[in-house]
């Protein structure tokens, strides 16, 4: 079965908080959606879908920072 995959938002980057860097994928589910990059299309997380909130990831492999809130 095939994961069913999200495109992040992609947002300037932010001035202050928590920000997670993926590649390794991050992981909260085995059985989840995938959270892609906004931007490469890079699969950054696993998790059950509407359950991951104000999280902030920065993808090792182009740059661009992504949200978990659209």
């Amino acid at each position: 079965m095939v994961a069913r995959r999200i495109s992040l938002t992609v947002v300037e980057p932010p001035a202050t908080g928590v920000i997670l860097d993926a590649p390794p994928i991050l992981r909260t589910e085995d059985d989840s959606v995938d959270y892609a990059c906004g931007n490469c299309d890079t699969i950054l997380l696993h998790a059950e879908e509407h359950k991951v909130h104000g999280v902030q990831i920065h993808c090792a492999n182009c740059g661009a920072f992504n949200s978990t809130d659209a």
